[in-house]
C-alpha cells in the first residue's frame, strides 16, 4: 500500500501536471527566490504579448500619448454580412474589408498601423480574443505571434485542441496610436466588428486573455484578478476571462499556473471536451 502524500509531495505533483500542460519547461529561480522564465525579457514585443518593462525609477514616467480623434459616427455593419446563406469564410472576409475600408473615416490616425484581423476555424466552438495587435503582430499579420502567442498555443494544446480547431482576434484590431493603452472610446469605434465576428463564427464559448481585453468587453472597472474564474456573457455567449499569455510567462508561480489551468478547464466542461485522467 502506498504512502500518503504529504502535502509538499502534492504541490510538487501539482507543479509538474501544470508545467506539462500549460507547457512550462524550466523555471529560474534568481537568488532572491523571484521565479523567471528564461531568455531575454526583452524579446516579447507585442502589444498582444504585454511586454515586460523594467522596474526602474524611469518606468513610472508616462510617454507622451497621442489622441485618436474620432470622426463621424460608430459603425454600423449591414445585415448582408449575417446571411447565412453565405459561407462564413466568407462572410469574415466580407467584413474584413470593410473593416479596412471604414477604419480611415473613423479613426484619423490609426490606418497607419495595419489591421490584424483574426485567424482560425470560422466555423470554431472556442473563440479567443486579447487586446489589440502589436508589433509582432503587424510584422506577421496574425494575432498573438510573438512569445505570448507560443504560450497560447501550448494553452490550447492543453485543452486537446489546436490552433486551427480554434478562432483567435482581439477586441481592437488596429495598435492603438503611440502604442498607448487601449481605452473605451476605441472599443466604441471597433466593437461592433469584434460583435459581427462573434455573430458569424458563432462560439459556444469565449475565452477573454487579460485585463484590457476583458475590461474593454465587459465594460467593467474590475480587473481580472477579480473577473478571471468567473463565468460571463458577450452578446448571448458565455464567456471566461483568465490571464493573459504573457503575465503567464511574466509569473510562471504555481498559483498562477493553476488558476490558468482550472479556467481553461471550466471552459472545457462547457464545451464538453475530456478532461485529463488524474495521475
Amino acid at each position: 500500500m502506498s504512502e500518503e502524500r504529504q502535502p509538499s509531495d502534492r504541490a510538487a505533483l501539482m507543479a509538474v501536471r501544470t508545467d506539462a500542460m500549460l507547457g512550462i519547461d524550466l523555471i529560474l529561480v534568481t537568488d532572491d527566490g523571484a521565479a523567471q522564465m528564461p531568455g531575454d525579457s526583452s524579446e516579447i514585443q507585442s502589444r498582444s504579448s504585454e511586454p515586460v518593462r523594467a522596474f526602474t525609477a524611469q518606468s513610472h514616467s508616462k510617454p507622451p500619448r497621442e489622441s485618436t480623434r474620432h470622426v463621424g459616427t460608430p459603425p454600423v455593419i449591414p445585415d448582408s454580412f449575417f446571411d447565412e446563406h453565405e459561407p462564413q469564410a466568407s462572410r469574415l472576409s466580407n467584413l474584413q474589408d470593410h473593416h479596412a475600408r471604414s477604419c480611415s473615416n473613423l479613426l484619423d490616425n490609426v490606418p497607419d498601423h495595419p489591421m490584424v484581423f483574426g485567424e482560425g476555424d470560422s466555423n470554431a466552438s472556442l473563440m479567443f480574443i486579447g487586446e489589440a495587435p502589436g508589433t509582432e503582430e503587424e510584422r506577421h499579420g496574425r494575432p498573438f505571434a510573438g512569445r505570448a502567442g507560443v504560450k497560447l498555443d501550448e494553452m490550447i494544446k492543453a485543452m486537446g485542441l489546436q490552433r486551427e480547431d480554434v478562432y483567435i482576434t482581439n477586441a481592437l484590431k488596429f495598435r492603438p496610436p503611440g502604442n498607448r493603452p487601449s481605452e473605451p472610446g476605441d472599443f466604441e469605434w471597433c466593437g461592433p466588428y469584434l460583435a459581427a465576428q462573434v455573430r458569424i463564427i458563432r462560439p459556444d464559448v469565449i475565452v477573454v486573455l487579460g485585463g484590457p481585453a476583458s475590461k474593454l468587453i465587459l465594460g467593467s472597472p474590475l480587473g481580472i484578478t477579480s473577473l478571471r474564474g468567473k463565468w460571463a456573457s458577450y452578446n448571448d455567449v458565455d464567456l471566461m476571462p483568465t490571464f493573459h499569455p504573457a503575465y503567464l510567462l511574466r509569473n510562471p508561480t504555481l498559483e498562477v499556473r493553476g488558476q490558468v489551468w482550472k479556467d481553461l478547464q471550466e471552459v472545457m466542461k462547457r464545451l464538453g471536451l475530456p478532461l485529463p485522467a488524474r495521475g
